[in-house]
């Protein structure tokens, strides 16, 4: 059973975000609207905070005095939102356990700039930082939902432009596949706290326009999964997306890869970002730190 403060969260996700839209322009406002809310952010202390710009993106970098690994998380959002200052108890809290740096760009959003943008920012800061001499075994590519895309679009893509890949990744809830083919779509639309097939469908649309959903660069399940360091996925049951992360660990595996899943029943969709509200995400940042810190 959830805790009384996954419950809660669930309740007031459901409140702000699960309604009908006149339009895909509303929806996309919305969205914006909620993603903004200053909800309360604090850091951990013994981090620093400032502002970066690492090849042209800016990034908002979250670190200890002396960091031992980089940490690259490509933020949620559905493509169309997200605010930095938010993940920065999730950040504080990856970067205190494991010595690092992390470091959150501020990628292009659709429907202004749609797609490949965003994936080309995200490969853009990967492969800067190794340029700029961040050792690939100590660097981590996560990302929640939309951003748990961009992270297995970004090992894919690092993959077939020959650049080191990293220690490993984590994609948390991550929407892999855009098309709308996968049943927990339609299957937990009500369940879903955050998310609902239309809402998705509306998202997908203000990203792709009309371009093909199924091109790998868009939803990764479709792109090949050969080679990729050890990847560890997280979704809980009543997510729309959780076809998405199971989809994902059956073709990796299928294809080599090694993947460990993180599973829930009764959470909010990537529920482990929310680790400043609710003691599952708390318990599952330690497990994922393990994961990062002995990937093999």
């Amino acid at each position: 059973m959830a805790s009384a403060s996954a419950t809660a969260a669930k309740a007031t996700f459901r409140a702000l975000l699960k309604r009908d839209f006149a339009s895909d322009e509303a929806a996309v406002s919305h969205f914006r609207r909620v993603l903004a809310f200053p909800f309360p952010a604090p850091v951990p202390r013994g981090l620093s905070v400032n502002q970066v710009s690492i090849a042209g993106v800016p990034c908002e970098r979250v670190a200890v005095r002396r960091p031992e690994m980089t940490i690259l998380h490509l933020h949620g959002g559905a493509f169309i939102g997200g605010r930095l200052r938010t993940y920065r108890p999730f950040a504080g809290g990856l970067a205190k356990r494991l010595k690092a740096e992390v470091l959150l760009p501020d990628y292009r959003l659709a429907p202004e700039h749609p797609f490949p943008a965003a994936p080309e920012d995200c490969l853009a800061v990967y492969r800067s930082l190794l340029e700029s001499g961040v050792e690939a075994n100590k660097l981590v590519v996560t990302g929640d939902s939309a951003g748990g895309n961009l992270t297995l679009v970004t090992l894919q893509t690092a993959r077939d432009h020959g650049i080191a890949l990293p220690r490993c990744g984590v994609a948390i809830s991550p929407g892999a596949d855009v098309s709308g083919r996968l049943p927990s779509w339609r299957e937990n639309d009500r369940r879903d706290a955050m998310l609902s097939y239309d809402t998705i469908q509306i998202m997908a649309r203000a990203y792709l326009g009309e371009h093909p959903r199924d091109d790998p660069r868009a939803s990764p399940l479709y792109g090949d999964f050969t080679g990729l360091p050890p990847l560890l996925l997280t979704v809980s049951d009543q997510e729309c997306l959780r076809d998405d992360a199971y989809a994902v660990a059956a073709k990796a595996r299928a294809q080599g890869a090694r993947v460990e899943m993180l599973t829930r029943p009764d959470l909010p969709h990537a529920w482990p970002v929310l680790n400043a509200l609710i003691p599952e995400a708390r318990e599952d940042l330690r497990r994922m730190a393990d994961f990062i810190d002995n990937p093999a």
